[in-house]
């Protein structure tokens, strides 16, 4: 349970976190305020994609490197096992966003569907929810590689304090994001 407090004492990390979700977030933020959509009519342009910018690349690594030296400490890690989880999340990760990608456009296709109410075309919706929910069972899918693949090397116990504080820096990402507060309990 303890691993679950560690947000409050890295706040290093989850600023440079929220600066570097932030920056790869503006852009597609700032084309749907432009478009002004939110499920009926026209989608807004896709958004433009920016050039890789040396800041951005420097507070990516800062990033990785913090989230490594603190998943290292927390979970007492081993440099081989740092190396291979390197490794594990370096080929999980790039699958992950494509998948992920692929379900925003496949979600955003749905909502423009639907939005044309009575007139949607049918065979083109239930196309859609299959590919949403094919996407899904990949997504499914992949969590079980990765986990697999971390107990190679990790103890169970390990696998399941690693995916806490993943599950935790990606709320207290999104809660950053929306302007709300983070939902940490004291410790």
């Amino acid at each position: 349970m303890k691993i679950f407090m560690e947000i409050r004492r890295v706040p290093a990390i989850l600023g440079i976190a929220v600066a570097a979700a932030l920056l790869v977030s503006a852009p597609a933020a700032s084309a749907q305020r432009l478009g002004g959509h939110r499920g009926g009519g026209m989608r807004p342009p896709p958004p433009v994609k920016q050039p890789v910018t040396p800041r951005r690349q420097v507070l990516e690594k800062q990033f990785r490197q913090q989230t490594e030296a603190v998943v290292k400490e927390k979970l007492h890690l081993n440099d081989d096992q740092v190396s291979r989880l390197r490794s594990v999340n370096a080929n999980i990760g790039a699958q992950r966003n494509s998948l992920l990608q692929q379900e925003r456009s496949v979600r955003s296709d749905l909502r423009d569907e639907m939005a044309k109410g009575s007139t949607a075309d049918q065979s083109k919706v239930s196309q859609l929810m299959a590919q949403a929910h094919d996407l899904q069972g990949k997504r499914f899918e992949l969590q079980q590689d990765e986990q697999q693949q971390l107990s190679g090397f990790m103890t169970p116990v390990q696998v399941a304090q690693y995916v806490g504080l993943q599950a935790q820096i990606r709320q207290y990402i999104r809660q950053q994001k929306q302007g709300g507060e983070p939902d940490v309990p004291n410790p």
